[in-house]
């Protein structure tokens, strides 16, 4: 009896875990668990443009998570793939988030932002764009990577900015 209750925990432990994967992915959720070697060349990304990418594990890690960024007119999709091995050629895809409405003077950003001043990698935001500003903010929107869960969680927009490029 024990075994069969600690069993069925487990299972509904990794089955909340599995939905969890693909809450903020929109019309892209079909993107989820697909395999790849260049992002680019995804057939559910055609037409769409790459933005930016970010490694945002340590470069001694044998295991590479990447979060890329494309947009289709107002719409982003950020996407998060794993690489198990630096010695295989494919990636599969953890989780994605679907930004809508991203309009002109606002832009998504990955791995250089920050909660409260502190430089957190896992961060991506939606934030307003500068090319004066050392620190692009507002945020409208905030999630961050966990990288043990696999997937994207919302962070409060409280104190998220992200570096600029075309700061000072």
């Amino acid at each position: 009896m024990r075994i069969n209750i600690g069993l069925i925990l487990s299972l509904i432990l990794v089955a909340g875990t599995a939905s969890a994967q693909g809450k903020y992915a929109g019309t892209k959720k079909s993107l989820l668990g697909k395999t790849f070697t260049d992002s680019r060349q995804l057939t559910a990304l055609k037409g769409w443009q790459f933005r930016e990418g970010s490694v945002i594990t340590p470069i001694d890690n044998p295991e590479t998570i990447i979060i890329e960024v494309f947009q289709k007119g107002t719409t982003c999709i950020v996407i998060a793939s794993i690489k198990e091995d630096t010695a295989m050629t494919e990636s599969v895809i953890a989780d994605v988030v679907e930004v809508k409405n991203v309009l002109k003077g606002w832009q998504i950003r990955t791995a250089f932002c920050r909660s409260n001043k502190i430089e957190n990698i896992e961060i991506v935001a939606h934030v307003k764009s500068s090319t004066t500003q050392e620190f692009l903010k507002p945020a409208k929107q905030a999630w961050r990577f966990n990288r043990d869960k696999r997937r994207f969680e919302v962070l409060s927009i409280k104190g998220i900015d992200c570096i600029s490029e075309g700061g000072d």
